[in-house]
């Protein structure tokens, strides 16, 4: 969101732009049946070997539900026994140190959302090897290789092996390849969870394996192929938005780049643009793009962390400030033809004299260059229009780079927009005034209602009001046909004025086109007032439309009715943006979490051109079962708080808490 000029609280004036973020069935087995919109899971491996002592992780896949989530069972014990080996909760399986009577035992992934729905595994319990895995457990970069060998006990021969990984024989594209000769090359893209075993299975006696676990850490090699991505700061000249494309060629160099550049020096459409990249083996590096030198921009440098091959956080690093994302693209999707259906639109900036202007709204774009219909709701610096209609033209070329114009009541806007997917696209505006950077994005569904929402509502939304920068949180029961809004628990920081765990009532509606309002209910900050369009049946994004606030952002269904603090396990990509004491803030950061409330990672900050790269964090943190939680985390000599919402385990809202910075933003688990 676009912060205007405001103080907090030391008296020093200061302004931002911030980008706002805006993730055959059968109940048996992982079998084949007959309806698709039947919860299902299957297992992987389905079948293998586990020496008596010896440990093997299964992964569990579950379709058709947003609860992805999964309870292992051991011969029907959920969590197993001592005699028939146990499981954890994230699916490892360590055999008893005996063999069992009999030696096969059933691992089971039963659906939490559906308990009808499982699959299982057979697991053969065997004598231990008398060899080993050289090395037993190794770190190897994506796209790297690793040798291992087979090593006997004492001066027994060596046997010949078959390799294997996550138990299939030679491995896979998706885990990585072995060959006969025990030569393990990781995958460009690490597998889930980071970590696969390679085994080598003696071919005398299948029943003798041993074991090595690798983590694959993410590499050059990750970041491979063509990215469009959106970027919202300040500069000397004032408000800083772009919006283009690279090729990375998974080497650290960028090809074929363009942007399209909207500042207070100008706008620079479709600049040609190259540069280079590195990736740490957190998922953290660094990007400069540099524009030709025709173009008279300066070159641009970011740093990145990879929460997937498909998808990275961004901030500047250098005395420009802002942040932002960029994501895989698919080519596919470059075409007039590939755009069509309803988009919903998220747009956040600045007007023609500086004030904060946010938009959101419905157009219907025809797989032919038109668009025929729509609607935007629009908070001009505390000047509300709702449900204004809008229409206009698209193009899109070879290069994934688009061209729009919306007309209507509102006025003639013109924007540069880049294909992620048929899903969505990137736009920044090509108008000296308005300055807007945001997405449009596929609205999935139809015949939407008050009963769309279902189960708990996350939401996050920042922008200004008369103190200055304010950012707000929260989460709340959605009321089914009657729309009403119950046990509401939020958070705000408001200049530097912080009210941690308001509570709020309210209500809501949604129309049969996804258009709806929300009105937010507290004793103490009254009624608060939004537009909000709903994207599918599980997100969407909201607008403030009273005189209080101009604030944006985004609301999400949870995933699941409850949480503990073992949901927060595992890496985490993150970032914030906002304000701070000396002007505008980013971070950027990596930080792993152990399921039981601490964690540790690494952050980059950007304090208004003030550079603090690679600060060594430490952290704690506790969660509710409403999925609120607050982390502390530790940098530099300093505690900052940062409140957050799980959205599912792998992602969640983050806004800060602390006085003298007005910050929010996500985090998303690192290769789920």
């Amino acid at each position: 969101m676009k912060r205007t000029t405001v103080t907090i609280k030391t008296g020093l004036a200061f302004g931002l732009s911030f980008f706002l973020l805006g993730c055959g069935n059968s109940h048996n087995n992982g079998g084949s049946g007959n309806s698709s919109s039947e919860v299902s899971v299957t297992i992987s491996p389905a079948s293998a070997n586990v020496p008596a002592g010896n440990s093997l992780q299964f992964m569990a896949s579950v379709a058709n539900t947003t609860n992805t989530a999964v309870t292992w069972q051991v011969n029907g014990t959920a969590g197993g026994s001592a005699a028939v080996g146990t499981i954890s909760s994230t699916g490892v399986y360590t055999a008893p140190s005996t063999v069992p009577n009999p030696a096969t035992t059933m691992v089971t992934a039963v659906s939490q959302a559906d308990t009808t729905a499982s699959a299982s595994a057979s697991v053969t319990v065997t004598m231990p090897s008398a060899f080993s895995v050289s090395p037993s457990s190794v770190t190897v970069l994506a796209g790297a290789t690793q040798q291992f060998t087979v090593t006997t006990l004492g001066a027994m021969p060596v046997p010949k092996a078959n390799w294997q990984v996550n138990g299939v024989t030679g491995g896979s594209a998706t885990t990585g390849t072995v060959s006969t000769t025990g030569l393990y090359t990781a995958p460009a893209n690490p597998p889930s969870g980071q970590k696969v075993t390679v085994t080598a299975v003696s071919q005398s006696n299948s029943s003798q394996t041993a074991s090595s676990t690798v983590t694959v850490a993410p590499s050059l090699a990750t970041l491979n192929g063509q990215y469009a991505f959106v970027f919202s700061g300040t500069n000397t000249q004032g408000t800083l938005q772009e919006a283009g494309t690279f090729q990375a060629d998974g080497k650290g160099n960028l090809a074929n780049g363009i942007e399209d550049v909207n500042s207070g020096a100008g706008v620079f459409p479709n600049v040609p643009c190259t540069g280079t990249y590195t990736v740490g083996s957190d998922g953290r590096g660094s990007l400069v793009i540099t524009p030709t030198a025709a173009s008279g921009l300066n070159p641009e440098t970011f740093d990145i962390v990879l929460a997937s091959n498909q998808r990275l956080r961004l901030i500047r690093f250098d005395l420009t400030t802002g942040s932002g994302t960029a994501e895989l693209q698919n080519s596919a999707a470059f075409a007039n033809s590939a755009l069509s259906g309803n988009y919903i639109v998220n747009l956040d900036g600045i007007d023609s004299v500086g004030a904060p202007l946010s938009s959101i709204g419905i157009l219907y774009l025809g797989g032919n260059g038109g668009i025929s219909s729509g609607q935007l709701d629009q908070n001009d610096n505390g000047a509300v229009n709702t449900q204004v209609a809008a229409s206009g033209t698209y193009s899109v070329a070879s290069t994934g780079r688009g061209i729009m114009t919306l007309k209507g009541n509102l006025g003639t806007f013109d924007f540069a927009f880049y294909v992620v997917s048929k899903q969505e696209i990137k736009m920044v505006s090509t108008d000296p005034f308005p300055v807007w950077i945001g997405s449009a994005n596929f609205q999935q569904g139809s015949a939407f209602s008050n009963s769309t929402l279902t189960g708990r509502v996350v939401f996050e939304a920042g922008g200004n009001n008369a103190s200055g920068g304010v950012d707000v949180a929260g989460t709340f029961a959605t009321g089914g046909s009657g729309g009403t809004v119950t046990n509401g628990i939020g958070d705000e920081n408001s200049n530097g004025t912080v009210t941690q765990g308001y509570t709020f009532t309210g209500s809501y509606t949604i129309n049969n086109n996804g258009y709806g309002t929300l009105q937010v209910v507290n004793t103490t900050f009254g009624n608060a007032n939004y537009s909000l369009y709903l994207q599918s049946t599980t997100q969407g994004v909201l607008l403030r439309t009273d005189s209080i606030a101009i604030t944006i952002g985004n609301f999400y269904t949870q995933s699941q009715s409850s949480f503990a603090a073992s949901d927060v396990k595992g890496a985490y990509a993150f970032s914030v943006a906002g304000l701070s004491s000396n002007g505008t803030i980013d971070k950027l950061g990596q930080f792993t979490a152990n399921a039981s409330g601490s964690a540790t990672g690494t952050e980059d900050v950007n304090d208004s051109g003030t550079l603090s790269p690679k600060l060594a964090a430490t952290a704690t943190y506790t969660l509710a079962s409403d999925g609120r939680g607050s982390l502390n985390i530790t940098a530099a000599g300093g505690t900052r708080v940062l409140n957050f919402y799980l959205i599912s385990p792998g992602q969640m809202l983050l806004i800060g808490m602390d006085s003298d910075q007005v910050t929010s933003g996500g985090a998303d688990q690192q290769f789920p």
